[in-house]
């Protein structure tokens, strides 16, 4: 099934940038700073508002469904941070939304469910590739299989968090429908070199990638699927892992204030 076309010149009905000065935007718009982290998960904003001296710079961003809060720390003008809704869909909102305010680059920070062998509850992915099972991403490219992170902001990832956390460098996927994670699915998932599954990451790398900005994205792993039906069946975190979660964020804030 083919949802983008290349000889399709015609403009959108409605973009980003037209629709963060419509009624239904928010009318007050002020720039942005050109590096913003999006948190896809819970904690993210409150973690550093509850941690770090912050700013709002907007209460409720200007985006077509969530409207979440933008921050940042005082002191780091050059960077802020947002949740990104749930989902590609609204993921991907947020992203377009930001972008329109003067966002020019990407970092996703995220959770994943682990399935491979080699990656257990508490490890932190940053994915060198990420299998695209998701229907967001095929309404920008025509064909898209596997999309990358930027190379160089990937390694600044990849080396910052390699001192701090066990980190299992590899491919992931996003899906659309976790409940359709058979045990088939992520057997062939495996066999596309994959470890780990989230619900975002690859539709904003994709989308980033159409508009030319440098993306990566990290990823908690938050629970280890059985590899088989023979095994024991599924389990969310362990007796640490809010402690776990919470060092990640912060470690995810460190790296963002110190690019």
């Amino acid at each position: 099934m083919r949802w983008a076309f290349s000889e399709d010149n015609t403009p959108a009905v409605i973009t980003a940038e037209k629709h963060v000065r419509s009624s239904h935007g928010s009318g007050d718009i002020r720039e942005l700073p050109e590096t913003c982290v999006i948190f896809e998960l819970g904690i993210g904003l409150r973690f550093l508002k509850e941690n770090f001296d912050t700013v709002t710079l907007y209460d409720r961003l200007p985006c077509f469904l969530d409207n979440p809060e933008c921050i940042a720390v005082k002191g780091h003008p050059d960077i802020c941070f947002t949740k990104g809704g749930y989902g590609c869909p609204a993921a991907v909102d947020t992203l377009e939304t930001v972008r329109a305010l003067g966002v020019k680059r990407i970092l996703v920070v995220g959770m994943c469910g682990g399935f491979g062998k080699e990656i257990q509850v508490g490890d932190v992915v940053v994915p060198d590739s990420i299998l695209c099972e998701e229907g967001t991403s095929h309404h920008y490219f025509e064909t898209v299989e596997f999309v990358r992170p930027e190379e160089a902001f990937f390694n600044q990832v990849r080396e910052y968090f390699q001192g701090k956390f066990h980190t299992v460098v590899n491919s992931t996927v996003t899906t659309d429908s976790f409940y359709r994670q058979t045990f088939a699915k992520e057997a062939y998932w495996r066999e596309k070199g994959c470890v780990g599954v989230d619900m975002e990451a690859s539709a904003l790398l994709s989308v980033s990638r159409y508009y030319s900005m440098p993306a990566a994205a990290v990823l908690l792993c938050s629970d280890k699927h059985p590899l088989s039906e023979t095994e024991s069946g599924w389990k969310w975190g362990t007796e640490d892992f809010n402690r776990i979660r919470e060092a990640y964020v912060r470690a995810a804030i460190m790296f963002a204030l110190g690019i």
